[in-house]
């Protein structure tokens, strides 16, 4: 059942805003409401990859395993539908999106190019402190590496990549690689799938942390993009595309 302590993050009701002669404003009351609870839980199965690429949706499973009706769990799959991570057969049911290929090339080779000016634009304002907090959270990585806990090691390059952004301090350009970012975390956590693949990111991400170091704009920009780059380049090795990319086979 979804966590009830979601239910905490209510707002006082019937408190007003004043200032001076300034238009008073009541504060909104914002209970999370069951369709949003349901959005939540289905949508972090969902990039979690606890629920599949092709895995069928059917309404009343889920409105069961979550405890609730089947209305508010419609409602979020229309929600997730428009954000592309849900689809819609006609006359067969709805699907966690697949994913192909091309969505693995389009997505990264994007973020390669944000996140590589993201870099760009960060490295020159590492400070030592920002530097150090870098170097633990890889060394966190080789840690959990060592102990095989694949989850955890991943989960510190995410925040290793997070630093970056912090630093590049960009909020537009934060705003527009928010979008790609729920599609980055199933490709991502694919990717660390893959025999070797964790570790041979730790190595990029050492790479990058040496970049930032000698405080290069261009070589942080490079070394970021070679580690995107290197994300397309193993899933496209483990799954092989058709050349007109029609009907590609997808990620299981």
């Amino acid at each position: 059942m979804i966590s009830s302590t979601l239910s905490r993050w209510i707002m006082p009701r019937n408190r007003r805003v004043r200032k001076g002669n300034s238009l008073q404003l009541e504060k909104v009351s914002a209970p999370v409401s069951l369709k949003d609870q349901a959005y939540l839980a289905i949508k972090g199965a969902i990039l979690s990859l606890k629920l599949q690429p092709g895995q069928a949706l059917v309404e009343s499973e889920l409105a069961q395993q979550l405890g609730i009706s089947k209305t508010p769990v419609r409602t979020a799959l229309h929600q997730l539908e428009r954000e592309g991570l849900v689809t819609k057969v006609l006359y067969k049911g709805t699907y966690v999106a697949d994913i192909t290929m091309r969505d693995i090339r389009e997505i990264f080779l994007l973020r390669a190019v944000l996140e590589g000016l993201a870099a760009r634009l960060a490295a020159p304002t590492f400070a030592e402190s920002d530097l150090e907090r870098a170097r633990k959270l890889l060394l966190s990585m080789q840690e959990a590496l060592d102990r095989g806990e694949t989850e955890v090691a991943s989960q510190c390059g995410a925040r290793f990549h997070d630093l970056i952004w912090q630093k590049a301090n960009g909020q537009r350009l934060q705003l527009i690689v928010a979008n790609l970012d729920d599609q980055v975390q199933r490709f991502r956590l694919l990717s660390d799938r893959i025999s070797g693949r964790l570790q041979q990111s730790l190595k990029e991400h050492q790479l990058i942390l040496e970049a930032l170091e000698e405080k290069d704009p261009e070589l942080a920009e490079q070394r970021v993009k070679e580690h995107l780059h290197s994300v397309i380049e193993v899933l496209s090795t483990e799954q092989p595309l058709r050349a007109d990319g029609a009907g590609e086979e997808k990620i299981e």
